[in-house]
């Protein structure tokens, strides 16, 4: 099922490809402005993705590649964002789009490469939660503000880039520790340990115990860097500080209940990966 999952992905790359290509020839040969070039884009993007999904409908799986060319989309909205030079503001929200469609894209791909019996609709994480969309909208509420008042700090390459390096190196970082942990990595805290769960202490988990959470924490931080928001930037460090904290916290526990001091010596040697973050303390080390 999961090669069917992957096929679908694969197949979400065709519309972007045609849109991308008489995208580019009408703009060679018909350059509009404002208004037009509005409506010329919305029409090869609609055109070039119902022509699409008429044509290979028979051939997918429609749950994945409605979702899959969702997000492959928003990363040629990006990329055509990133790419133009009329609106210099949007420029940083072109990579934005950039980052944010890879992320959950790979996600999706990653569970289906890597943990097969484990994949499903919800790995893209498009339905996360409640406060990751609602920490989304405020991210995207203070970019458009603060480049309508004052759009000068948009333009800044320095906090573009280091905001891009954090957002590449969390992403990197995240995906290998979904990679090593193969089998063993879920979305969600497992309450009940499975037959073939292991501890994963190899790789990247040498380095940190929770490395996608690693990732994931500056990823985050490194998003709002990228678009040059200030006031998101502190709130998705301190808000995502304390998700994960509390996430390790609950996640330790179980895992001390599962491997018992297998987990409490590799936790006395290996940091959490999140700043000041101790993760779940056992007071009385009698395991039962």
């Amino acid at each position: 099922m999961s090669e069917n999952y992957i096929h679908s992905v694969l197949l979400s790359f065709i519309p972007v490809a045609i849109i991308y290509i008489v995208y580019s020839l009408v703009s060679i040969l018909y350059s509009p402005s404002g208004v037009w070039w509005f409506l010329m884009t919305n029409s090869i993007f609609f055109t070039g993705n119902l022509i699409a999904l008429e044509t290979l409908k028979s051939i997918m799986i429609y749950k994945i590649y409605w979702r899959s060319t969702l997000i492959t989309n928003t990363f040629l909205i990006g990329f055509l964002l990133a790419c133009q030079t009329s609106y210099p503001t949007l420029i940083s929200f072109g990579y934005y789009l950039m980052v944010l469609s890879f992320f959950h894209l790979s996600e999706f791909v990653f569970t289906a490469l890597f943990n097969q019996k484990e994949v499903t609709t919800d790995s893209f994480l498009l339905n996360h939660s409640k406060e990751y969309a609602i920490a989304a909208l405020s991210s995207w509420t203070e970019f458009f503000l603060e480049a309508l008042i004052f759009p000068s700090i948009k333009h800044n390459l320095y906090l573009r880039f280091t905001g891009l390096f954090l957002c590449l190196f969390g992403e990197f970082f995240r995906k290998l520790a979904m990679y090593t942990a193969g089998t063993n990595f879920n979305h969600f805290v497992q309450e009940t340990r499975q037959k073939d769960h292991v501890l994963v202490t190899k790789g990247v988990y040498r380095l940190v115990r929770h490395p996608s959470y690693f990732g994931w924490f500056y990823w985050s931080i490194g998003t709002q860097i990228l678009l040059a928001n200030p006031i998101c930037t502190v709130l998705y460090t301190i808000v995502t500080w304390k998700f994960f904290k509390a996430r390790i916290i609950f996640e330790e526990y179980y895992l001390i209940r599962f491997f018992g001091a297998q987990y409490i010596q590799y936790q006395k040697k290996v940091m959490s990966g999140i700043p000041f973050v101790q993760g779940f303390v056992l007071i009385d080390e009698t395991l039962d």
